[in-house]
């Protein structure tokens, strides 16, 4: 594994404006993140080794980038297929959220560039495209599997609440503080006035549910004063009211009102990484990439189903890969290798997103494994 060949993309971040020197020209690069896609047909961890070595301008373009930013990712895919790297640059540079830097890193190729720039950090899987074309019929597997529990009728006010006396709390405590609380105060009017020491007796014990039991009053007051006494169905309007974050917002605008939107949580941000759909490091980077990535039609049961499956297969340390549907259609196999490639390589951060890693890996699967085939788009 230590000798694999293959290509590999390198984020780099350049945290201010830098004018790097090339051998015949300067190029004035922003200050933003970058990727940059290369190839290693000699052995792909000794050229990562010599990339995170590198803290002075020496022979390649890549260097002057190299000395003056830091490298805060690594993807890489074994490939004997000379072409791949350039058919990469290729996808990257076509992407609208990034923008090429003309004739770097393609001084010995045809190539327009091999770096791209992004002003935000970018969360662009190399494999995607290999998942993308078989979404369909992931979802299909997972909706034989699982129960699509947003699909079931809610009320929006009690699944807000709901919502946030789960966060950080496990779903049988959440379930039974519900009923507590709605069985003593069913409605917002009621709440809106409760005394939070009543409200924590009711809750408890929910994590944090001193601070939760002082929101929920706040929540029910404003939903009244601010919304006519209706729970917003807009995202916007969601993350106004105290304590409602992202992941609760979306929540309670797909189970409960049924509207697109992508509730990304734990599972949801492990598996999409684990398939090779993402590459992120953060739930809010997760949801924007999977916007981009998933028809709207799925984005209302990734969650529940994901949540289901991360819970009885996909799991955080010691996933059940051969019970898994989606073996066929997952790039974990190869994910597994970049990190046994990039093993103790000095300099060289970890997944963004698996800390766990490596686990038990999967059956290799050829079709989605290796990067041997054109790269269309990514």
């Amino acid at each position: 594994m230590t000798t694999a060949s293959g290509i590999y993309v390198l984020t780099l971040r350049l945290p201010r404006r830098t004018t790097v020197t090339l051998r015949r020209r300067s190029v004035d690069l922003a200050a933003g993140w970058y990727l940059y896609v290369g190839s290693a047909m000699g052995g792909l961890r000794a050229r990562v080794a010599r990339h995170a070595r590198t803290k002075e301008f020496r022979h390649w373009h890549i260097d002057a980038l190299l000395a003056a930013g830091q490298i805060r990712d690594v993807q890489c895919c074994i490939t004997a297929n000379p072409d791949a790297e350039c058919q990469l640059a290729g996808a990257l540079a076509g992407r609208t959220d990034t923008t090429p830097v003309p004739g770097f890193g393609a001084s010995d190729c045809k190539c327009p560039s091999h770096l791209t720039y992004s002003r935000q950090r970018p969360t662009v899987s190399i494999r995607s495209n290999r998942v993308r074309p078989h979404l369909t019929e992931i979802m299909t597997e997972l909706h034989a599997r699982y129960v699509d529990h947003a699909s079931r009728a809610r009320d929006p006010f009690r699944t807000l609440i709901s919502c946030v006396l789960s966060l950080r709390t496990k779903d049988p405590v959440t379930h039974s503080a519900s009923e507590r609380l709605f069985d003593a105060i069913p409605t917002a009017e009621e709440l809106s006035t409760a005394d939070s020491s009543l409200v924590a007796e009711l809750i408890y014990p929910v994590g944090m549910y001193r601070e939760k039991a002082r929101r929920l009053p706040q929540i029910a007051g404003q939903i009244l004063m601010r919304f006519g006494g209706r729970t917003p169905s807009e995202i916007d309007d969601l993350l106004t009211l105290p304590g409602v974050g992202r992941k609760t917002a979306n929540l309670v605008r797909s189970f409960a009102f049924h509207l697109p939107a992508i509730c990304v949580d734990i599972h949801v941000h492990r598996i999409t990484n684990r398939l090779g759909l993402v590459r992120t490091s953060c739930p809010d980077d997760t949801e924007r990439e999977l916007e981009r990535l998933l028809p709207q039609e799925h984005w209302i049961g990734i969650n529940p189903l994901l949540v289901q499956h991360g819970q009885q297969i996909c799991r955080p340390t010691r996933p059940r890969c051969p019970s898994c549907p989606l073996v066929n259609r997952c790039t974990y196999p190869a994910l597994c290798e970049e990190t046994e490639i990039l093993r103790d390589v000095p300099g060289i951060p970890p997944h963004p997103s698996l800390n766990v890693l490596p686990c038990a890996p999967a059956p290799k699967s050829p079709e989605v494994t290796h990067m041997d085939s054109p790269w269309d788009d990514t």
